[in-house]
């Protein structure tokens, strides 16, 4: 039982240093192609969207490994690609709604 609890410890601490180094490459690749107020601004959306922030980074990392991203990227740049962003999302998110026709007899209860 402890060679068990033993093997999961060493496993969750594998990847919690994995996680950590993942982390600082991601850091590192973000000071990189980032000015300071894209970076700054970028973390205010952390604040209020991990998850979108989250996402955001990954991306732009994606992009900075393919090199399609070459220079930093000024605040306004990021803010045109949120707002590109959000468009793609809003453009795939559609809801309809169809209504009923009464037939006569509920007509008759109202």
């Amino acid at each position: 039982m402890d060679q068990l609890d033993q093997k999961q410890l060493e496993q969750l601490k594998q990847q919690q240093a994995q996680k950590e180094q993942m982390e600082e490459i991601k850091k590192s690749i973000l000071t990189q192609i980032l000015t300071p107020e894209a970076k700054q601004r970028l973390a205010n959306i952390k604040l209020v969207k991990p998850e979108k922030a989250e996402m955001i980074e990954v991306q732009l990392c994606q992009w900075a490994k393919q090199g399609k991203i070459t220079n930093q990227l000024s605040e306004e740049e990021l803010i045109k690609l949120l707002e590109a962003a959000e468009g793609q999302k809003k453009q795939d998110t559609k809801v309809t709604f169809k209504r009923r026709k009464l037939s006569s007899e509920d007509e008759d209860d109202i």
